[in-house]
């Protein structure tokens, strides 16, 4: 958090304003990882959502002084309301979601599976698919706490990159084309999740 708030104050003070924030900071373990699932938990949740939310929090004074400005958080098909429970897929999709209960259905995720009891309670199986959806929630809440910055989340595919091990078919800067539109299109969309330069289904 201290770091988040020593960037927003070096962004401040060496160029006065932020007109766009990608957020593409990112972990995922690896299917071949020996580090147990529970252990792989609050990594994850930390750099993929909360540290996240965190730089987002920081520079929101900056971006809303700003006319025009937008937020393009980069999350992940990986991160569909599917994975979870209907009765959680509603906590998650409601209107009246906030930051606050957000982060409490996140902690809740991080407890359940150190009790070994995710499943049980409707949870899917993935650290990083819930991180990402948790990420996408986080989006349409600050795109109407905020309606003055255009936020948007979207996911680049399945890229050729280090965290897939050079597996993904699609090269960096096609996945990076969808970042793009979103930070530079009129009229600006804002609550979206983009995927394949579209608009998608959550």
């Amino acid at each position: 958090l201290e770091s988040a708030h020593r960037f927003a104050k070096v962004v401040s003070e060496r160029y006065g304003r932020c007109d766009l924030l990608v957020n593409n900071a990112a972990i995922a373990f690896k299917a071949r990882d020996p580090t147990p699932f529970e252990q792989q938990t609050k990594p994850t949740l930390d750099v993929n959502f909360r540290g996240t939310l965190q730089v987002t929090e920081a520079l929101l004074p900056l971006l809303a002084a700003q006319p025009g400005a937008r937020i393009v958080n980069v999350a992940s098909m990986a991160g569909k309301l599917k994975q979870l429970s209907p009765s959680l897929q509603k906590e998650f999709a409601a209107p009246t979601l906030t930051i606050a209960r957000l982060h409490e259905l996140v902690n809740t995720f991080e407890a359940d599976v150190a009790s070994g009891q995710h499943a049980k309670h409707g949870w899917g199986r993935s650290n990083y698919g819930l991180s990402k959806l948790a990420l996408i929630a986080a989006t349409k809440v600050l795109a109407r706490e905020h309606p003055t910055i255009s936020c948007n989340s979207m996911c680049p595919g399945y890229c050729d990159t280090d965290m897939t091990s050079h597996s993904g078919p699609r090269p960096p800067a096609e996945g990076a084309r969808i970042a793009v539109l979103l930070a530079t299109m009129e009229p600006a969309p804002t609550g979206a999740f983009f995927e394949n330069m579209r608009e998608s289904t959550w």
